[in-house]
């Protein structure tokens, strides 16, 4: 029987938690504090841990370091509970390993939507672990006081390598530990597999904490070979549970001063490079970066009726720089706001030229960051925008993440009325992700809601996932908001969307994102059909 550990001094609310549990099936250990949770969970490795915040002896986060340091447990998914519902305390519990995050007065229905999610997740990260068996062990952990016997004792001295993940601590606080731990495995797994492929090369490879290292003994040439091999791979986008990754990874020759010196914060992203922060700056101040556009379509006539605008940084003779690179970027060297400005004007003047080319009745979707959410001034910014381009808000559909939504409420919601009462379409992006906001749906002011990816990945064989997103269209069918399913990939997952009444898409099974000049022929090529070529038949 899946066991559930409650970790709260609350009785009321600890009982009821306990309760609920119990009556859907889960057997519940009870710990009231911080220090008997920790060693409740170490004695008994529970499936799950929901913990609350404040707790009379150490605080929640705490706890989670606890859970998070011992081998044993450090893959449990830990769900932490509290009265607050600022921004910083979501981001200081992510960024401390936390896999969900609950606010008071707690939904019941919500606590046992977050707490199946969070079991589905482990089971289907120990089914991943069972389906790469056959890959390559990860690299051995090592710590740096062996590392550096290891290199004492080796005549002549390799020579020392540094793999490290830029926006590991970006990635961590978004998708929770576990999900970071995965990301880590993945690395370690393909540098094992270069590994084997350079098996003629001296190599050693090893895990120290949230970086990788390598030690080489060959000419320097054969060494430059591997390296510049090793980076290819590297540089590929992967998949890790359903997600699509390219991660900002770097490969450097280092000495065991570096790495002691350059040891990553605990639970944050490490600094990035002055030289990607210089170009960034530059980029957006000479307005070098490219909006691309991906299609958004109606599930039941098959017509385009907008597009949601996608940033990229595209250098000339050089790979180009994805979001997942140089957002976290950006967000770390204070040139959000910045980039921001650039989006929202760049995507105005866009839809000025379609409403100028009689393509008026395309909408557009932006996205916006926190950054502007916490932004005294960012309305009147936006309406001077909008003035300048000459465009009417009606056709403009402005997206929050649901995280950033359910972390700042209190922010949130006056944001969303005051843009729904400028003429502006209001969208939840995400949305499910975060598993406590459909008790809040009713009471958000909200025109739009986009399905988040992982819940469409594989659809037609995840019977949880139509459930949930029934229970979702239901729900927005019932408040006349609109859905978006975005990351369709294969006509069986949209054929089971628009079984469950879900109305639009956007995704890789009908276009990828495109330049401004090739969507504008998509969409003019489409209106002078009937319907396009793209079938939404069930």
């Amino acid at each position: 029987m899946t066991t559930i550990l409650v970790i709260d001094d609350d009785t009321n609310l600890g009982t009821v938690f306990c309760e609920t549990l119990a009556l859907n099936g889960f057997a519940t250990l009870r710990a009231a504090t911080g220090q008997a949770g920790i060693q409740l969970t170490r004695q008994h490795h529970p499936q799950l841990v929901v913990c609350d915040i404040g707790l009379p002896d150490i605080s929640g986060h705490s706890v989670l370091k606890g859970v998070r340091s011992h081998p044993a447990t450090t893959t449990i998914p830990v769900i932490m509970v509290t009265g607050r519902t600022d921004a910083d305390t979501f981001r200081h519990s992510m960024e401390h390993g936390a896999d969900d995050y609950l606010t008071k007065p707690v939904d019941l229905d919500g606590f046992l939507r977050a707490v199946q999610t969070q079991l589905t997740k482990r089971k289907q990260l120990a089914e991943h672990f069972a389906s790469v068996s056959a890959v390559p062990a990860e690299p051995a952990p090592i710590s740096l006081e062996a590392l550096e016997t290891r290199l004492e004792a080796s005549a002549p001295s390799p020579q020392l390598w540094m793999i490290q993940l830029r926006n590991y601590g970006a990635i961590q606080a978004r998708y929770g530990h576990v999900f970071g731990q995965l990301v880590l495995q993945s690395v370690g797994q393909q540098l094992q597999q270069w590994r084997c492929h350079e098996s003629a090369l001296p190599i050693e490879t090893y895990r120290l904490d949230e970086r990788f290292v390598i030690l080489l003994s060959a000419p320097p040439g054969l060494v430059d070979q591997a390296i510049a091999s090793l980076q290819t791979r590297l540089k590929q986008p992967r998949v890790v549970s359903n997600h699509r990754l390219s991660l900002d990874i770097c490969v450097r020759s280092v000495s065991c001063l570096d790495l002691a010196v350059n040891k990553p914060r605990e639970g944050m992203a490490s600094a990035p490079s002055p030289s990607l922060v210089e170009r960034l700056r530059r980029a957006i101040q000479r307005d070098e970066l490219q909006l691309y556009f991906q299609p958004q379509v109606d599930l039941n006539s098959g017509q385009i009726i907008g597009a949601e605008a996608l940033v990229r940084w595209i250098v000339p003779g050089e790979p180009a720089i994805l979001p997942v690179q140089f957002i976290p970027v950006a967000e770390d060297s204070g040139l959000m706001p910045s980039l921001g400005d650039w989006i929202l004007g760049a995507a105005l003047q866009q839809l000025s030229r379609w409403q100028t080319m009689r393509l008026s009745g395309i909408s557009l979707a932006i996205n916006l960051s926190a950054y502007q959410l916490q932004n005294p001034i960012f309305i009147d910014r936006l309406m001077s925008l909008v003035s300048i381009a000459g465009v009417t808000p009606v056709m403009i559909d402005l997206e929050l993440p649901e995280g950033l939504i359910m972390a700042d409420l209190d922010r949130a919601k006056p944001l969303l009325a005051t843009l729904q009462q400028g003429g502006f379409s209001t969208a939840i992006d995400d949305f499910g992700s975060g598993y406590s906001s459909l008790s809040h749906l009713q009471h958000l002011p909200v025109n739009i809601l986009k399905l988040d990816k992982c819940f469409v990945r594989d659809l037609h064989h995840n019977k949880s996932n139509q459930i949930i997103v029934k229970a979702i269209m239901d729900m927005a069918q019932g408040l006349n908001i609109a859905t978006v399913a975005s990351g369709v990939e294969t006509a069986r997952e949209l054929s089971i969307l628009k079984q469950l009444g879900c109305q639009s898409m956007q995704g890789y099974l009908f276009s990828p994102a495109l330049t401004a000049q090739d969507f504008e022929t998509l969409l003019l090529d489409s209106s002078h059909q009937n319907s396009l070529d793209f079938k939404v038949n069930v």
